[in-house]
């Protein structure tokens, strides 16, 4: 390839993987994974409750695993959107200055990822990632029986990251990923005539991860994917009326919990796969409370939340060689105790229940599309109080997310492969 068309096409793929960055960048994001972690980065996952996804299933699986570059040659893209229709209702049993229910607090998302790869050598693989790994959206009715205490909720997180592969033969390929995470914070709670606040804030962090992949047999592959836990200074203002506004400098240490995630892709015939995953979040190392230091009022952040971890298991049948269909099944163990939930993310355990598709419209471009219905457990407990009141109640919730990803390859082999030899002149 000459030096002019390699530029050429180099500018290209990175153009659209910036252009769904953009697009994360002004997103609403809603958890749909335990605690406010996004789990919805590829409509490829998607399709099978995420089974066997850090064992490989195109660009997206980076996300889990850096190592499973190594499976998709030349030069492609693939870019993904996730649109998730949650409904979290709340009735409250009790509440200050009323039990008035805050209602449906669940936001509509749009969940954005993007994925460009480059096999530069035979072995050698380099890849960037934008998503969004975790977020939040809750909006109660105000005024309610629990606005004082939570009305608005948002976490929204971009992270872009270089990854970097290397096949070391047909057994083993390994990967990482550098980068960093940019997180902006909001929370406001009131309570008409005795006070509004408002807590903002938010910071850049560099981010890591890193995976193995191994083939102990051509029919077998097993993936394991780490992501490190980022540490975050949040930085902003405290908003607080009381008699009069007052507005206040703040920051607040934010960690953000490191993820392990194993999967298996085992072949049974030319066309059925059984594909199983499973996922370590050490949620725990969110510290406990969280102090607002130079807040007027001594605000802090109650988590306690503990690990949480997911189980899924899925098959996926060619049915041809253009048409993929695919399922699965997950249980989800949610990290946050019942004595810890409250309207801010009335989070519970969760079994997800999913179906997909793939479809190669021609030998460079395939669309896929994923489906999962999260069957969330019901009237789990929520409650919350400060100096202003205290209220109970009982969520029942339940979500639908929709996955498209588009994927486009540029070039199927390798970048520096078949170049002319350089004629030197002296």
């Amino acid at each position: 390839m000459s030096q002019q068309k390699y530029k050429k096409l180099l500018r290209s793929t990175v153009a659209s993987v910036a252009l769904v960055g953009a697009v994360a960048s002004v997103s609403t994001t809603s958890a749909e994974a335990g605690g406010f972690a996004l789990r919805e980065q590829s409509a490829i996952g998607q399709g099978a409750s995420f089974a066997g996804i850090a064992a490989g299933g195109g660009l997206s699986s980076m996300f889990w695993n850096p190592a499973t570059l190594t499976q998709v040659g030349g030069m492609s893209t693939e870019s993904v959107a996730s649109f998730v229709i949650p409904r979290t209702d709340v009735n409250l049993t009790s509440g200050t200055p009323t039990t008035a229910d805050p209602g449906d607090v669940g936001l509509d998302a749009l969940v954005p990822a993007s994925y460009m790869g480059a096999q530069l050598t035979e072995d050698l693989f380099v890849g960037l990632s934008v998503n969004a790994p975790y977020g939040m959206a809750t909006k109660a009715r105000n005024p309610s029986g629990s606005s004082f205490h939570a009305a608005t909720s948002k976490i929204f997180t971009m992270d872009a990251k270089v990854n970097i592969a290397y096949r070391i033969n047909d057994a083993f390929s390994v990967g990482v990923g550098i980068g960093a995470m940019y997180t902006d914070v909001r929370m406001t709670a009131a309570r008409p005539g005795f006070f509004s606040s408002e807590l903002k804030g938010d910071d850049w962090a560099p981010t890591f991860s890193a995976g193995v992949t191994i083939k102990p047999t051509d029919s077998t592959t097993i993936g394991i994917g780490y992501r490190h836990k980022t540490k975050l200074v949040l930085s902003g203002t405290e908003f607080l009326t009381l008699t009069t506004p007052n507005t206040n400098p703040i920051t607040a240490n934010l960690t953000l919990p490191s993820t392990v995630t194993v999967g298996l892709r085992q072949e049974i015939s030319d066309r059925f796969a059984f594909l199983a995953g499973f996922e370590y979040t050490r949620w725990s190392e969110l510290k406990d409370p969280i102090s607002i230091n130079g807040s007027v009022v001594g605000t802090s952040l109650l988590f306690g939340y503990k690990d949480g971890w997911y189980a899924s298991v899925g098959g996926e049948y060619k049915h041809n060689e253009n048409l993929t269909l695919r399922g699965g099944l997950g249980w989800e163990k949610s990290p946050i105790p019942d004595n810890h939930r409250n309207l801010r993310l009335p989070d519970a355990d969760r079994l997800w229940a999913s179906l997909g598709a793939s479809y190669n419209v021609s030998d460079k471009f395939s669309v896929d599309v994923g489906y999962s219905h999260l069957f969330i457990k019901d009237d789990v407990k929520v409650s919350g109080s400060n100096a202003f009141g205290a209220y109970t109640g009982t969520a029942d919730s339940a979500a639908d997310i929709v996955s498209v990803a588009m994927r486009y390859k540029w070039k199927p082999d390798p970048l520096f492969a078949n170049d002319d030899p350089i004629d030197r002149k002296y």
